[in-house]
């Protein structure tokens, strides 16, 4: 989001970036933003339901008059579509969670408001077809990748020091239902059954449902498992794990895989939503279909193999393909841009 603000900076455009932050600090992509030179706003969100965020946006719109908004995110969206009055509006989806009611509710409030907005970009083709179902206009739609550039952007870290001979499996992301973690420690037994010293290393935060957490938890007693929570930078991590497992039942685009395969390391993911658009192009990954626990054990069997390719040189081929440039990407975006208005317009972008 920040390359993409400056390169459009840099070429001339007027931009402004405002974020909902439920702090009363300055939200971080805003400092990054002021720190790179652009205008941005810290919006307060106090509460989900909070009419101060409503007219902290009406307005920043009001002062800014942008010719042109880009939204990133699912209360943005709502927001965007409740006024009255509205610049065009260009809605970036990158999925949804499921992770309790409340944020079943959001989502069916996300999928009423990208109906109503003048383009929407889905991260896949399979997210695209999905709002389809959800009746977004198929017309009003243009599918849009991540890019490189939404990967860490630090010194690469050496392996983290995993005890045990191993192999060492590695899952990570939130612990929640559409995510197909409950099924992964089902099959636990089956996997010590073949792999006796295997280890099992969890790396996410608990969906808050306490049914949901009651269940995962007791299954996380077993022996090999470890949940470390919720850890930021996991490329440590990546680089110690023999493979990532990726189980989603659905999955809008993949960051685990895609941050995994950059390195070079082998992903057995289920081929559900845009994990096989991620996927491709990529050896070193191997796809089964989703809850299939025999094509899950034979596609550990194959990824642990001595054969199965993996390793950094990979990795870079894999990250260089120029679908995922962000020159390509912002390029992408500009011409979409050029749809909706003049190239001198101002426009903001609420993540």
């Amino acid at each position: 989001m920040l390359w993409h603000a400056q390169r459009l900076h840099q070429i001339g455009w007027s931009v402004h970036i405002a974020a909902l932050f439920r702090d009363t600090k300055e939200h971080p992509l805003v400092q990054a933003s002021r720190a790179a030179g652009l205008a941005s706003t810290t919006l307060p969100d106090p509460a989900p339901w909070s009419l101060k965020t409503w007219r902290a946006l009406r307005h920043l719109l009001h002062q800014v008059q942008p010719q042109l908004v880009h939204s990133s995110d699912y209360r943005s969206d709502v927001l965007i579509a409740s006024l009255r009055q509205r610049p065009r509006w260009i809605a970036e989806t990158q999925g949804h969670t499921a992770e309790n009611q409340r944020m079943k509710l959001w989502n069916r409030l996300d999928v009423q408001a990208l109906r109503r907005a003048d383009a929407v970009v889905p991260v896949s083709a399979a997210w695209q077809q999905w709002l389809t179902t959800q009746g977004v206009p198929a017309a009003s739609m243009q599918v849009l990748g991540n890019s490189r550039a939404i990967l860490v952007d630090a010194p690469l870290p050496a392996p983290r020091h995993l005890a045990g001979p191993g192999p060492h499996l590695l899952y990570a992301g939130r612990l929640s239902p559409e995510k197909g973690i409950d099924w992964l420690l089902s099959l636990w037994p089956a996997v010590r059954a073949q792999w006796p010293q295997a280890r099992l290393w969890l790396l996410g935060a608990m969906a808050p449902a306490p049914r949901w957490q009651r269940r995962i938890k007791a299954q996380l007693r077993q022996t090999g498992l470890r949940w470390m929570g919720h850890v930021p930078d996991i490329r440590a991590w990546l680089r110690a794990a023999h493979v990532v497992i990726i189980p989603s039942r659905q999955e809008a685009w993949g960051m685990t895989a895609f941050e995994a395969l950059r390195l070079g390391v082998p992903v057995l993911a289920t081929r559900a939503g845009g994990l096989p658009e991620v996927c491709a192009d990529a050896p070193h990954a191997h796809l089964v279909p989703p809850n299939d626990a025999a094509a899950l054990l034979s596609g550990l069997k194959i990824t642990l193999g001595q054969q199965f390719p993996r390793g950094p040189a990979l990795g870079k081929i894999y990250e260089a393909h120029p679908r995922f440039s962000p020159e390509y990407r912002h390029q992408q975006w500009l011409k979409l841009y050029s749809k909706h208005l003049s190239p001198s317009g101002a426009f903001n972008v609420l993540p």
